[in-house]
């Protein structure tokens, strides 16, 4: 009862600000760097793309000071940190407390969080058990945002995950030596169109296409695991398809691909993989695109679904 209480109380404080149901999310892409000398505040999640975040805001004359989850987050990235603080998922208020005793304005979020771990075992703290109190989704994209309205009621602005690394962005056109056949062309157009459908219900960014039939749809899994769930229903051939969502908040959970990746397309017998150009990022583009070539595999930069801004 006492728990409950508390929880009710808690909700009590923040339910002055807007529904993050009415709050429209933003295509953010205007690429605003921070000045020099300015910390930057980085949440990491899994991979290594924070590692990377840190080495080009480093690059910039901005120390980053990064918030890190306990198995989600490379151990590495305290050698390029400028200051970290291990936290557990779920502890909203620890995270705040931490930018705003360095000093931090700006904060980037970088790399993913395995959505079945926050299934089961998330630790809420009281004001993440408020924010979920007051969004009653739990949709990534509503809860992402309501984090940075979170943020943003300290006075930290959340900034495009990209800022420092707009470099990674995928280019449009044919990335590899080999070129998609007429069949692949049109399985493209399938996965793409099954993509834009599916946008206003937050189920994943990537489908697999076969013969002109959606064969697998990602979901908590994962990238790699739906390419797999592909592989196996719809045999080799396959054509993968991964997009934003056309109302993507360009500041988090922007779609990534790396070596992983190709290594996947190649285990479930995919030959094509088509990404969103300047909407989509490699992690290491040379590495990629020659997995690629060396697999067969063909790489295509799709027109956007919308214009950047």
């Amino acid at each position: 009862m006492g728990l409950l209480y508390s929880l009710r109380q808690a909700a009590k404080t923040y339910w002055r600000k807007p529904p993050l149901s009415t709050i429209k999310p933003r295509a953010i892409h205007a690429h605003t760097v921070p000045p020099s000398n300015e910390p930057i505040g980085l949440i990491a999640g899994s991979g290594v793309l924070p590692i990377r975040f840190c080495e080009a805001a480093k690059r910039h004359g901005c120390p980053p000071f990064v918030i890190c989850f306990e198995e989600e987050s490379d151990k590495a990235i305290e050698s390029v940190a400028a200051g970290f603080q291990w936290l557990k998922l779920g502890q909203l208020q620890a995270l705040c407390d931490y930018f705003r005793d360095n000093g931090v304005k700006k904060v980037a979020m970088v790399g993913g969080i395995n959505r079945r771990k926050t299934l089961s075992g998330i630790q809420l703290d009281l004001r993440a058990s408020a924010l979920l109190l007051r969004l009653r989704s739990g949709k990534d994209d509503v809860i992402m945002r309501g984090i940075a309205q979170e943020l943003e009621s300290e006075g930290v602005e959340v900034i495009e995950s990209t800022v420092f690394m707009q470099e990674l962005f995928a280019k449009e056109g044919v990335l590899t030596k080999r070129h998609p056949s007429a069949e692949e062309w049109g399985d493209i157009e399938v996965g793409v169109r099954a993509l834009r459908a599916m946008s206003s219900e937050d189920i994943g960014q990537l489908v697999v296409v076969r013969s002109g039939v959606v064969v697998a749809v990602e979901a908590v899994e994962g990238s790699d695991a739906a390419i797999k769930r592909g592989g196996e229903l719809g045999g080799a051939g396959g054509v993968v398809v991964k997009f934003a969502k056309p109302t993507q908040d360009m500041r988090f959970d922007v779609p990534t691909i790396g070596e992983r990746t190709v290594q996947s397309l190649k285990e479930a017998g995919a030959t094509v993989l088509a990404v969103e150009a300047g909407r989509s990022i490699f992690v290491d583009e040379e590495k990629i695109l020659l997995a690629a070539d060396q697999a067969g595999i063909s790489v295509v930069g799709c027109k956007p679904l919308i214009q950047s801004i």
